[in-house]
């Protein structure tokens, strides 16, 4: 006999901003420029950004890290990470920092722009197999 499956493909959750333990994670964002993370932001918690495209994340407070990994033409607005920025596997990315963070690697990436403001002029930047770096 033949049998059919009744059961329903779970839903691909799109948009997901979440907190797991000390980590933030936002991903699959597309065309998204309203996602804020400021309530329950901790210093221990880093934050993650993973396949977004055409897209916008705040980071409101001061958290240990942020990383954006495989992002194609969007970016992240933060005031402060006490470790560093990440910027990994990205086409056409951009970061904004409006107050400190002690360094910025950018590997992998093609297209990245970061703007420093506050004390983040001082911050070491780190490339790598990286193209068109401003």
């Amino acid at each position: 006999s033949l049998c059919k499956n009744n059961r329903k493909k779970p839903k691909k959750s799109g948009i997901m901003a979440k907190l797991e333990g000390n980590k933030w994670m936002v991903e699959n964002l597309d065309g998204k420029t309203d996602i804020v993370i400021e309530k329950d932001l901790e210093l221990k918690h880093s934050v993650y950004i993973y396949n977004a495209k055409n897209s916008l994340v705040t980071v409101k407070g001061k958290c240990n890290s942020i990383v954006l990994d495989k992002c194609t033409k969007s970016g992240v607005i933060f005031d402060n990470a006490v470790a560093a920025l990440e910027i990994i596997n990205c086409k056409g990315a951009k970061a904004q920092i409006n107050q400190s963070v002690p360094s910025v690697t950018i590997d992998n990436t093609s297209g990245a722009t970061i703007f420093f403001g506050g004390e983040s002029k001082n911050a070491s930047v780190y490339t790598s197999k990286s193209t068109e770096v401003n």
